[in-house]
């Protein structure tokens, strides 16, 4: 679909659609993270085998938007949206009868590959939206999905200690089937549609990244950043069991705290626009490095010890958050004709990384305990912020 580009945003209505649906497909890659002692007991396997069903959504994800987002520069975004909704719907009624691990894995990462909404609906409503504008519609989006991603983890947590984990799935099989009505009822029809060589648009994210240095610095800061903030949530609700003794819908009510983000990212999108995304990158790099500093006082335990530790992932999501409007606002403005595509390089980069940093955190705390957690997440955010410099420094010479 093609539309007039102004300075501003799209229409209202069409907007909330799209957020409210991006925002459900985000919250089904983060709910499982609730779920992972609860997984292992019922299905009686060691939480690190457990831990798959964290891992493999976000794996997914990364192969979906890889194999499926190049098609929204299409310009079918309505009937894309529609099936990969249904898709998602299945997969996750799918995981909800799993009766072993394997299955449930599968089913985690078949769901995964479907729920790539979010990285459709960035570029189609950037398109609607002028370029002096970009910041503010990406942290709209961002914003709204931030109450899903918490609402994921509260309702998947409650329902995993006082009920069944299995209830979860479910609930994600239900909405995201409400979502595909929504996709096929609400969005205009296409005006504009492209023919389709698919082997060559698998490609274009490969082409997208060979010619743009802005896209793989925007890929490779998201990494870094990504990477911890999915271990340090991947070994959180086993961090509360350990040390604290509480249990998993505790991890429910820590994500509240992210709430305080929702009035946060619109500031960054509008940062942003004023400044550029150069500028507010170097403070979410330096934020993160706090976030790691703030959440390695949870070895002290007791109130201090969980009193860091919802700052640091307080500070660690604004951080995450933040600077996924700052990379994604800098690579649209590269290629307006490629944003698909540019998005899809950008994001299989981001999940893959976040993939790792889940499977490496879990292991790392079973192993050597927390404090290598926020080090793994120190580090990480160390290597962005030295080619972040780097960059800058050459850029002023």
């Amino acid at each position: 679909m093609t539309t007039a580009v102004v300075d501003a945003l799209p229409r209202k209505d069409l907007l909330g659609a799209l957020a409210v649906c991006s925002a459900i497909g985000v919250g089904t890659v983060y709910f499982p993270q609730a779920l992972l002692p609860h997984v292992a007991a019922s299905l009686q396997v060691s939480v690190a085998n457990a831990a798959l069903i964290v891992t493999a959504p976000q794996a997914g994800y990364a192969a979906g938007i890889l194999a499926l987002v190049p098609l929204g520069d299409a310009g079918i975004q309505r009937r894309l949206l529609t099936i990969l909704f249904c898709c998602t719907s299945a997969s996750a009624f799918l995981a909800a009868a799993a009766p072993s691990l394997p299955i449930l894995v599968l089913a985690s990462f078949l769901m995964g590959c479907a729920t790539v909404a979010s990285p459709v609906i960035g570029p189609y409503a950037a398109g609607m939206t002028g370029s002096s504008r970009l910041g503010s519609v990406n942290s709209i989006l961002l914003s709204i999905g931030i109450p899903a991603m918490i609402a994921s983890r509260a309702i998947a947590g409650f329902l995993g200690e006082h009920y069944s984990w299995r209830y979860a799935y479910l609930g994600a099989a239900v909405l995201t089937l409400a979502c595909a009505v929504v996709a096929c009822t609400r969005l205009p029809l296409p005006t504009n549609v492209v023919p389709v060589n698919f082997p060559a648009y698998l490609l274009r994210p490969l082409t997208q990244l060979r010619l743009h240095a802005g896209l793989r610095r925007s890929a490779f800061y998201q990494m870094c950043t990504f990477a911890g903030f999915a271990g340090t949530w991947a070994t959180l609700v086993l961090l509360l069991r350990d040390n604290f003794g509480l249990g998993a819908d505790a991890l429910g009510w820590i994500s509240l705290v992210a709430i305080a983000t929702m009035a946060v990212v619109p500031l960054t999108g509008r940062l942003v626009d004023r400044l550029n995304p150069d500028v507010v990158t170097s403070w979410i790099l330096a934020g993160t490095c706090l976030a790691a500093v703030l959440m390695l006082g949870a070895v002290l335990g007791g109130p201090l010890g969980l009193t860091l530790l919802i700052a640091g992932v307080l500070v660690l999501d604004v951080a995450m958050q933040s600077g996924m409007v700052a990379n994604v606002t800098r690579i649209y403005r590269l290629d307006p004709s490629t944003r698909s595509a540019m998005n899809t390089a950008y994001m299989v980069c981001a999940y893959g990384a976040g993939a790792f940093g889940s499977w490496t955190a879990v292991r790392l705390y079973n192993s050597l305990g927390w404090w290598t957690v926020p080090t793994f997440v120190t580090t990480l955010a160390a290597a962005a912020a030295v080619a972040h410099v780097r960059r800058r420094s050459g850029g002023s010479r």
